[in-house]
C-alpha cells in the first residue's frame, strides 16, 4: 500500500492527489498518511482555522474509505483520450 497514489475531495471542487507514505491500522480500521503534492488550497485552509479557532481539525492520517486508490497511468492516458 505505500507508495500508492491516491486522491481525496478537499471542498466542492478541489481534488487532492498524492502517495501514501504510511500506514496503521487503530480500532480495526485502516488508516493512512498521505504525501499530497501541490496542495495549497488545502494548507491554506488549514492554516487559516488553526488561526481562527485556536487548534488544527484535521489529521494527517486518513481513514482508509475517504481515500481512492487509482493507476496515475491509467488516469493520463484516459485523460489524454478527450
Amino acid at each position: 500500500m505505500i507508495g500508492n497514489t491516491v486522491w481525496a475531495r478537499f471542498g466542492e471542487r478541489h481534488l487532492r492527489f498524492g502517495k501514501v507514505a504510511e500506514t496503521k491500522t487503530c480500532g480495526g480500521w485502516a488508516y493512512v498518511r498521505v504525501d499530497w503534492v501541490d496542495d495549497s488550497a488545502f494548507e491554506m485552509d488549514r492554516q487559516r482555522v488553526i488561526e481562527l479557532r485556536g487548534s488544527d481539525r484535521y489529521s494527517d492520517w486518513y481513514r482508509i474509505d475517504k481515500v481512492s486508490f487509482f493507476d496515475k497511468e491509467e488516469l493520463v492516458s484516459k485523460i489524454n483520450k478527450l
